[in-house]
């Protein structure tokens, strides 16, 4: 990556004494890694620089369905605008979102924060990639994306009757999505708060992102829940308290606790894939780095880049196998077609719902784009970590083989 290296240019311009090459060598170990310990996730992880890192985030996004709409906006092609919902329906249209999706939050945690409360919470549409933000009497439909190649990707598009509407993208949503809590990458949250009656978030008290990994008693705090008990979680305590929104001015009248449960395993398995590619990609040019301090062209991978690289994998792999997944306190059900239609769309997809989310431990995200965005050699060394874990006796009970041969015949 020629931005890093060049920052160290007169370094290696030098002809140093012998002596001083191992010090030199031990400063860019240090420049280039984000991190030299080993953990079992990505949780908390130290924050990438997106400008002179492996990856600039500041570069056009290639390959993803929101830059593709993007570019047939361009070409002439129009959305419908909606008197209710402005752009939203086009824009779930022409993303393949289905509207069973719809979940509900009204703690003030998006940049149309005024707008949202209790009375009018913001609804959140999404699909294997896309997720897409819409709040009553708001400016903008928000856009978001998995990025194969950057990590999510933030778009708008503003809620104006427009022959020609404009899907604009917006890196300003970085100053919360860009944090130790989206794995240090450019990610999406799922969050589980206190909330004032006003929505606003009490930030003395419980506040948590939550994913599969996280028990119900801490989950959807400042979401409203569609289809379980409130007693064993967070989602609907102000429900007695204030009037509840009135679902014929929402796209649709829920906010579906499958829904829920999928979109926060999703977000935080987005994240985590963005930060294998940041990550491996970084050890690799920390190695090309050395190689080239060495004058060689080529070696084998030192122990710590081997392990750098090991670690990550480690921990994705760790995530998609549900290895950490909170038990359900109690059978999952949800009020609408959303289970129904996600699980028709593949084996992976099949719910379990009574003790666990799925009937297989891996993940549907392991058919993302993002895995063929890796390195070769990295990508090779994931699958082959994958099905070390799959086929490992603890697995045996959990149909881990079958879910390896259901990912082969279909890969």
């Amino acid at each position: 990556m020629p931005g890093v290296l060049n920052s160290f240019a007169p370094v290696m311009a030098l002809r140093l004494h012998p002596i001083l090459v191992m010090p030199c060598r031990f400063i860019i170990l240090l420049a280039l890694c984000s991190s030299l310990f080993a953990q079992a996730n990505f949780d908390g992880s130290m924050i990438y620089d997106l400008v002179h890192g492996p990856i600039r985030y500041n570069q056009p996004a290639k390959r993803n369905p929101v830059e593709a709409l993007r570019t047939r906006l361009a070409n002439g092609a129009k959305l419908a605008y909606d008197p209710q919902f402005g752009y939203l329906p086009a824009v779930l249209d022409a993303l393949n979102i289905p509207l069973s999706s719809q979940t509900l939050v009204f703690s003030k945690t998006s940049f149309q924060a005024p707008l949202i409360m209790p009375s009018n919470p913001r609804a959140i549409f999404f699909n294997d990639d896309v997720y897409v933000g819409w709040v009553r009497g708001g400016d903008y439909v928000e856009i978001s994306v998995a990025d194969p190649d950057l990590g999510a990707v933030f778009y708008v598009i503003e809620q104006e009757p427009a022959r020609r509407p404009l899907l604009t993208r917006q890196d300003d949503c970085l100053q919360c999505h860009h944090a130790s809590r989206t794995a240090g990458v450019p990610g999406h949250i799922v969050r589980s708060v206190t909330t004032a009656n006003s929505g606003m978030v009490i930030t003395n008290e419980f506040s948590s992102v939550t994913d599969h990994r996280s028990p119900f008693s801490v989950r959807w705090g400042g979401w409203y829940v569609s289809g379980n008990d409130a007693k064993w979680h967070r989602g609907n305590p102000l429900i007695h308290q204030l009037a509840r929104f009135n679902p014929d001015q929402w796209p649709a009248a829920h906010s579906d606790a499958v829904a829920l449960t999928v979109l926060a395993h999703q977000a935080t398995g987005h994240n985590y894939l963005a930060r294998l590619n940041y990550e491996s990609r970084a050890a690799l040019q920390m190695h090309r780095t050395l190689l080239q301090m060495d004058k060689l062209k080529s070696g084998p991978w030192s122990e710590s880049t081997r392990r750098r690289i090991d670690n990550a994998i480690e921990a994705t792999v760790r995530y998609l196998t549900f290895q950490d997944e909170a038990p359900l306190p109690a059978p999952l059900s949800g009020p609408t077609t959303f289970a129904k239609e996600f699980s028709k769309r593949g084996p992976l997809r099949e719910f379990d719902l009574k003790t666990r989310l799925f009937r297989y431990p891996l993940s549907f995200l392991i058919y993302s784009d993002a895995i063929n965005a890796l390195e070769p050699e990295i990508r090779d060394r994931f699958i082959a970590r994958l099905r070390s874990v799959l086929h490992s006796p603890e697995m045996k009970d959990k149909y881990g083989p079958e879910a390896w041969r259901i990912y082969t015949s279909k890969r």
